[in-house]
C-alpha cells in the first residue's frame, strides 16, 4: 500500500460517456487522423468535440500559437468537455509556455492528455497548476496501429472506476537493476526534458521515479543530452529510473547513419548506465515511448515501483 500524501491532485476521473475535447498544440493533424481517432474513442462509450484550431495549418503547426494556446483554454473553460486529449506533438508546443491561462487552467482541473512534444505542458500544466497531467497517447496513436493495451491502460488511468488503488504489471520490460521504490511520477522526453532546464517551467527529479524516452535521435546527440541532465543534477536523489524505447536512433555522424560513417563508439545502455545513478531500480523497454504500446503514467502521481524477475509493477491511488 501507498502511505505518502500525493504531491499533486488528481483531476476528475472521466465518467461513462464523458466528453473529450481534442485540441492540437502541437503539429497540424490530418483530417482522417482526427476521423479515426475520434471514432474509436465514441466506440469506447465516449463523446468527442474535435475544436475548430485542430483544422488550422500555419507551416508544420496547427495554427498561430495564439490560435493553439486559445484552443486549449477554450477546453479547459467549457464545462461540457471532461477530458481533454491531444491529437499530435512534433514541435510548437514550446511556443505556448509563456501564452497559457494558468489561472483559468488551476480553476477547471481536468485530464490533459499526451507525450513527445506535449511533455513541455505535462510539466508545465502540473507545476504551475497543481494537479496531475498524464503521460498518455494521442489521437494519433488511436488512429493508427496499436497495441490495444494502450486504450486499457489509458481508460484504467483516467476513467471513473471504483478501485481506487491501481497496480500496472509489465512483464516486458528488462530489469537491470531489481529494487523497490516509492516516488513521485516524472518525466518524459529527453530532449524537452532538456529544453526546460533554466526556465521557469523547470522540473524536479529529486524523489521521482523517473520515465525517459526519445524518438528520431542521432546517438552522439542523445549522449549529450543525457550528459546534460546528469550536470544539471536531474539524475540526483531518484528513487527509480524507468527508461523507455528508444525508437529509431541513428548511429553515425548524421541522422541519416550514411555509409562510411564512424560510429559513436558506445552502446546507448552503456551511454545511460554511465549517466544514471548506479544504486536505484533500474529497468529498459518500459513502455512510454513511441512504440506500439504506450502505457498512461500520471505525471506528479506518488506511486510505488517494484522491479523483479516477473518484470515492472507500478501501483498509486487515484484519490
Amino acid at each position: 500500500m501507498i502511505h505518502a500524501p500525493l504531491t499533486f491532485e488528481f483531476p476528475p476521473e472521466i465518467k461513462p460517456g464523458g466528453t473529450i475535447g481534442i485540441v492540437s498544440p502541437a503539429r497540424w493533424p490530418e483530417p482522417e487522423w482526427l476521423d479515426r481517432g475520434s471514432a474509436l474513442l465514441q466506440e469506447l462509450g465516449y463523446n468527442t468535440v474535435i475544436h475548430s484550431q485542430n483544422y488550422l495549418k500555419m507551416g508544420q503547426l496547427a495554427g498561430s500559437d495564439a490560435a493553439r494556446a486559445e484552443a486549449i483554454a477554450d477546453m479547459f473553460a467549457d464545462s461540457t468537455i471532461d477530458a481533454i486529449m491531444c491529437a499530435r506533438g512534433g514541435t510548437g508546443s514550446i511556443n505556448l509556455l509563456d501564452k497559457l491561462d494558468y489561472k483559468l487552467i488551476k480553476k477547471n482541473p481536468k485530464p490533459f492528455i499526451g507525450f513527445s512534444d506535449i511533455t513541455l505542458l505535462l510539466q508545465a500544466i502540473s507545476k504551475r497548476c497543481g494537479f496531475i497531467t498524464y503521460h498518455g497517447p494521442m489521437l494519433l496513436n488511436l488512429a493508427n496501429p496499436h497495441d490495444d493495451r494502450t486504450i486499457v491502460d489509458l481508460l484504467e488511468v483516467v476513467a471513473e472506476h471504483k478501485d481506487k488503488r491501481i497496480a500496472m504489471h509489465y512483464p516486458e520490460v528488462e530489469v537491470i537493476r531489481a529494487g523497490k521504490a516509492d516516488g513521485v511520477i516524472t518525466g518524459g522526453s529527453i530532449t524537452l526534458l532538456q529544453h526546460l532546464i533554466g526556465t521557469t517551467y523547470d522540473w524536479t527529479s529529486k524523489d521521482s521515479i523517473l520515465f525517459i524516452e526519445d524518438v528520431d535521435e542521432v546517438l552522439y546527440k542523445l549522449a549529450e543530452k543525457l550528459r546534460h541532465l546528469q550536470l544539471a543534477g536531474k539524475f540526483k536523489g531518484v528513487k527509480a529510473v524507468l527508461v523507455g524505447e528508444m525508437v529509431d536512433i541513428a548511429d553515425g555522424e548524421t541522422g541519416f547513419a550514411r555509409d562510411g560513417e564512424q560510429p559513436y563508439g558506445q552502446e546507448l545502455r552503456q551511454i545511460l548506465l554511465d549517466v544514471l545513478p548506479p544504486d536505484v531500480p533500474l529497468c529498459f523497454n518500459f513502455p512510454c515511448g513511441h512504440g506500439r504500446h504506450l502505457t498512461t503514467l500520471p505525471v506528479g502521481a506518488y506511486a510505488h515501483l517494484a522491479l523483479d524477475a516477473c518484470g515492472a509493477e507500478l501501483a498509486f491511488i487515484v484519490d
